[in-house]
């Protein structure tokens, strides 16, 4: 399903990966656990194209991914939850659930129902089913982080990463 053959990433001049190899078979659950600046973050973010690797291979169902565009990988079926919270804060919790599912819409994903994936997220999370109405940006901040990783299932993914979930 996933794997990363030799991954070197890093910011600028400073390397922060050096060497990273894994594989990820499909149906598995795999945590990373590190100390802060271990690299977990830099990891995810370089599998899901948020930033260039420097060198090695990452490739997803046999294709390879590594230097593609977020946006493309998402439409391959990849799925990142960043650290972070990170939500469209002025738009209400159903809006951006279904922003999850614009890379399926327009890519080479199922398409699938929206509406009724909608409604397994909303399940997955009452507290959100309860909230829907509501401006992101007023949610508490657990409850975004619920939000950001129900956007992320919207996308009805092959692989989803948690960053800090």
């Amino acid at each position: 399903m996933l794997q990363i053959k030799n991954l070197e990433a890093g910011y600028g001049k400073v390397q922060v990966l050096h060497g990273i190899s894994m594989e990820v078979p499909k149906g598995k659950v795999v945590t990373l656990i590190g100390s802060n600046g271990a690299g977990k973050t830099t990891t995810m973010r370089a599998i899901s194209g948020m930033i260039k690797p420097t060198s090695g291979e990452i490739a997803l169902s046999g294709k390879r991914i590594d230097g593609l565009e977020s946006y493309t990988i998402a439409k391959l079926g990849l799925a990142h939850s960043p650290e972070g919270r990170r939500v469209f804060a002025t738009m209400s919790v159903t809006d951006n659930l279904i922003l999850g599912a614009f890379p399926r819409l327009t890519g080479s994903r199922p398409k699938g129902d929206v509406a009724a994936d909608l409604d397994k997220a909303l399940e997955l999370f009452p507290r959100l089913k309860e909230r829907r109405t509501q401006l992101a940006g007023t949610l508490s901040g657990g409850e975004q982080q619920m939000l950001a990783m129900a956007r992320a299932v919207m996308l009805n993914p092959e692989i989803v990463l948690l960053d800090e979930p």
